[in-house]
């Protein structure tokens, strides 16, 4: 609005100082026409004659053949003064306005006079010219009164109109908009959010119903989602129960295995139990014969209890409980089981348990199925030797996570290895060793699952599981298995 105060302001001092030129040429002409039909001939008439024509602070010059007349002024020294102007008409004999001098108009200096020429002409002859030179001070001063009434009522209609528009503004977008806000500030996880508008909302009632579609899709991909979650929850549950069906059915399947090879060493103390039983059945044992029988007996007895308490733990279901675990004991406890084992009998199980730290945070049934399945594989390789010493190496050793083999380099590890020196596996076996209903036994003789199970309890535990074939034949299992501190 000020902008526009301003550029009409300034076309129409433009126009103003052109009628004020053009009154004052036309002055300038009737003034110079009156000097030469007074004297043509160069008569010197006084200044009286012209200096009613002009107003006081007006300078007349009037160039001819009786010398210049100056009237109503002084001489000026300015680039573009009046004497130059007139004697440039007189010679080219074309009127001229020129615009001369520094004052302070409209909000910036500008010229402070005007200077007009006019030829006077005899035959088409320039006879004489004369100029007046005219201030427009009082044009710039009548003009920035105006102004100043004009820009008290520029800043007050401003006032009005940008009240108006700010209540324009808010009703048509910030109270919308407020509406929009608020609806969404206040919306509910399981609420239905609807974005309403009214319709001399203009633009904001499409952007509302393109809202309201948009959070439509939104709950209807939710829906979804939850719905593809709770199928995702029972398959997961399913798939978990299914795992922990198959890692069951391996240990009976292993615990079988132990149970057929152990059947006679449970045999043979019922065997002498029952002999004593014979034996205290005689009248003449002194006191310390059945005292001696009675006491044979029950250590066999206690040997049997421990043969099957051992393998009702190995059988036993757990709720799948983690807690610390020492590799160590479990491994004697092992070996300790073995040694009811038929098969392994003529077996040297060599310990070096070489870890300082060996406590390891699992399922302690499940961690000892792991061992199990190993060592019996490990039985196996080693009585299919025909010739030599059977032996089997069992050693543990701390290392750090800062090895190629593992993810984490901020944990610690205990690495268990299992050596044998069996006859080893096959090269093209070693890639499929630990995938599930993979086995090289004869039919009836092995699942298949043994050691895919067991990876996959290493795995879950935070572990890892590998084989290779050592450097004087036989196979090597590696269980890293992190640290429960």
């Amino acid at each position: 609005m000020l902008l526009i105060d301003l550029l009409v302001v300034f076309i129409f001092l433009e126009i103003t100082i052109s009628r004020y030129a053009d009154q004052k040429r036309f002055s300038l002409k009737i003034a110079c026409e009156n000097r030469r039909s007074l004297s043509i001939a160069g008569d010197q008439t006084s200044l009286s004659e012209v200096e009613g024509v002009f107003p006081a602070g007006d300078r007349f010059l009037f160039a001819g053949g009786g010398g210049p007349i100056l009237a109503n002024g002084h001489q000026d020294t300015s680039p573009f003064n009046l004497e130059t102007e007139v004697y440039q008409t007189l010679i080219t004999g074309r009127a001229a306005t020129k615009k001369a001098g520094k004052a302070f108009g409209m909000f910036f200096f500008q010229h402070k006079t005007v200077i007009l020429t006019y030829p006077v002409k005899k035959e088409g002859k320039t006879i004489a010219a004369g100029g007046i030179e005219s201030s427009l001070t009082d044009i710039y001063r009548g003009f920035r009164r105006i102004q100043k009434t004009a820009f008290v009522f520029v800043v007050i209609n401003s006032f009005f109109f940008a009240m108006f528009g700010n209540h324009q503004l808010s009703r048509i977008y910030f109270r919308p908009l407020k509406r929009l806000a608020k609806r969404a500030e206040t919306y509910q996880d399981e609420a239905t959010l609807y974005f309403s508008v009214r319709k001399e909302d203009n633009e904001f009632s499409v952007l509302s119903s393109s809202l309201n579609k948009m959070l439509q899709r939104i709950a209807d991909d939710k829906r979804m989602l939850k719905k593809t979650i709770g199928s995702l929850k029972s398959a997961n549950l399913e798939l978990k129960k299914a795992q922990n069906d198959v890692i069951r059915a391996e240990k009976l399947a292993t615990v079988g295995r132990l149970t057929s090879g152990i059947a006679h060493e449970i045999g043979n103390p019922i065997g002498i139990v029952l002999g004593y039983l014979d034996l205290l059945k005689q009248t003449d044992l002194t006191s310390e014969e059945q005292n001696d029988f009675i006491t044979r007996s029950e250590k066999e007895i206690t040997r049997i209890n421990n043969i099957i308490r051992q393998l009702l733990d190995m059988s036993r279901s757990t709720d799948g409980e983690s807690r610390p675990i020492s590799i160590h004991q479990l491994l004697q406890d092992l070996i300790e089981v073995f040694k009811y084992q038929s098969a392994a009998a003529d077996i040297v199980f060599e310990t070096h348990l070489d870890a300082i730290d060996d406590l390891v945070c699992a399922d302690s049934d499940r961690l000892r199925q792991v061992f199990l399945n190993i060592l019996l594989n490990a039985i196996d390789a080693v009585n299919s030797k025909h010739y030599g010493e059977r032996r089997i190496n069992l050693s543990s050793l701390g290392v750090s996570g800062d090895i190629d083999l593992y993810s984490d380099p901020g944990s610690n590890f205990v690495k268990v290895t299992i050596k044998d020196n069996g006859g080893g596996i096959d090269a093209s076996h070693l890639p499929h060793l630990f995938d599930p209903f993979f086995t090289t036994k004869q039919p009836g003789k092995g699942t298949g699952l043994g050691l895919s199970v067991s990876f996959m309890i290493v795995e879950k535990i935070g572990g890892h599981l590998t084989a290779a074939n050592s450097e004087d034949m036989g196979a090597v299992f590696h269980v890293v298995l992190p640290l429960a501190t």
